[in-house]
């Protein structure tokens, strides 16, 4: 993940002030309940990139490990290009 825990709960902090300044927000729970959540919605989201690059890892050794050690093919190009693919595929923002 690009960002440390604590950044993430500082920006979560951060976003909570500045909507409990903003007129006509209203919150359902307490501060720190939301803080806890949003947390979790931004490290959840920072993860994708993280899940979606393993996932690439363990299919491109599974089909492509031959080729790969014997140099026939770049994997760092093979896994850029797969990337990207699968980013097109599932709509997902880096």
């Amino acid at each position: 993940m690009r960002l440390s825990p604590a950044k993430v709960a500082i920006y979560a902090e951060q976003l909570v002030d500045i909507l409990a300044d903003t007129d006509g927000v209203l919150f359902d729970c307490s501060d720190a309940d939301l803080r806890v959540s949003i947390s979790d919605i931004i490290t959840d989201e920072l993860m994708v990139e993280e899940r979606l690059d393993a996932e690439l890892h363990d299919l491109l050794q599974k089909n492509f490990r031959y080729e790969i050690s014997m140099g026939r093919i770049n994997y760092d190009e093979l896994f850029r290009k797969a990337k990207m693919q699968k980013v097109r595929e599932r709509n997902i923002i880096l």
